[in-house]
């Protein structure tokens, strides 16, 4: 038997004289489990919000956004046809 398992089986069991140190050890490892149980639940409707959050924020605007520094553009479409021509990805 490994020694780490050694210590916590000597530690988690009672002597028969100690019975409430053996109920003390039980109410502690069961309160440890509840709380990394609620720790693993809270974490992952977090991330699920965080994810569904996102998507939405990023679904409302758009893929590229093209300014001009001297007000509205007036020829618009060949602006765009210049930006398709130049880029790759778009």
């Amino acid at each position: 038997m490994p020694f780490e398992f050694f210590i916590a089986l000597r530690y988690l069991r009672a002597k028969r004289k100690q019975t409430f140190i053996s109920l003390i050890t039980f109410i502690s490892i069961l309160g440890v489990i509840l709380g990394v149980m609620a720790l693993i639940v809270v974490l992952s409707v977090m991330s699920g919000f965080q994810t569904a959050l996102r998507d939405k924020i990023l679904g409302t605007n758009a893929h590229i956004i093209v300014l001009n520094y001297e007000g509205y553009f007036h020829n618009y479409n060949e602006v765009i046809e210049n930006i398709k021509k130049d880029s790759h990805d778009v």
